[in-house]
């Protein structure tokens, strides 16, 4: 390497980018028009610098102009990109035919997910469960990391510094309830160390277990199993958890055999 190039964890941010990207960041389903100062606020910039980034946005396509509220709305470009990322998933491509496999035989919902700030994105859900019909999680969507046994379960992957750092944003997010929260976590590391997977439920009568794929080249994903119960998180964990993992084992093999060839 010539000593003017640098590698990208080397090379400065572009602010500007960074910002706009957060903006982007600001839409939630439920939330699909924003006005500057509701963009300012969510992303804790100067009015004046919003206004410049979604003149910016507009122009290249990656916001609209609301023309009934004045506000911004997504343009149909986010989408062909969502499209673009998750038919070209490497990882998801050879996890696929498991998850459906696995999904079918135990009868539960199977989802694979991966980390963005202090969220986790499911890349894709599949709905086999009783009452699969009334899961309303699909690819795309959004979770908390602090509440679930997806973000739990990525959370344990994460060393030192790293930790740390996520863990104080965690907090700054979650103040009023964080002390019942942290315990939580704590317990879901030990079952993560203990047995390779943890259990949770951040919604009412529904029960997830999730367990990391760590691979060399490619980020973490999180694996998941998920099911409407008004069993116990015991019984559960019981029952999944040993289908968890093998279900995870066969894909890291399928992936790995994928890289050989």
């Amino acid at each position: 390497m010539e000593p003017s190039q640098k590698t990208p964890s080397q090379a400065a941010d572009n602010r500007s980018l960074l910002r706009g990207l957060e903006l982007l960041r600001a839409f939630r389903p439920g939330i699909d028009v924003l006005s500057n100062g509701e963009l300012a606020e969510r992303a804790n910039l100067p009015k004046s610098t919003v206004s410049r980034l979604t003149g910016t946005l507009v122009r290249a396509g990656f916001l609209q102009m609301d023309a009934r509220t004045g506000g911004y709305r997504l343009h149909a470009t986010v989408l062909g990109l969502a499209h673009a990322m998750r038919s070209g998933s490497f990882i998801l491509h050879h996890a696929l035919d498991a998850m459906q496999d696995a999904g079918r035989e135990l009868r539960v919902n199977v989802g694979l997910a991966i980390a963005d700030q202090d969220e986790m994105i499911y890349l894709d859900t599949l709905r086999f469960g009783p009452n699969a019909s009334l899961r309303k999680v699909v690819s795309g969507q959004r979770v908390p990391m602090a509440v679930t046994s997806l973000g739990r379960a990525y959370m344990s992957t994460l060393q030192g510094k790293e930790r740390r750092l996520l863990l104080q944003r965690l907090r700054q997010r979650h103040d009023r309830g964080w002390t019942e929260i942290r315990r939580q976590i704590d317990d879901s590391m030990f079952q993560l160390y203990d047995k390779g997977y943890c259990v949770a439920s951040w919604q009412p009568q529904v029960i997830a277990i999730s367990t990391p794929l760590v691979f060399q080249h490619d980020p973490t994903h999180v694996l998941n199993m998920s099911l409407y119960t008004q069993r116990s998180q015991e019984a559960v964990r019981i029952d999944l958890g040993p289908e968890l993992l093998k279900l995870r084992d066969t894909i890291l093999r399928h992936v790995e055999q994928a890289n050989s060839e």
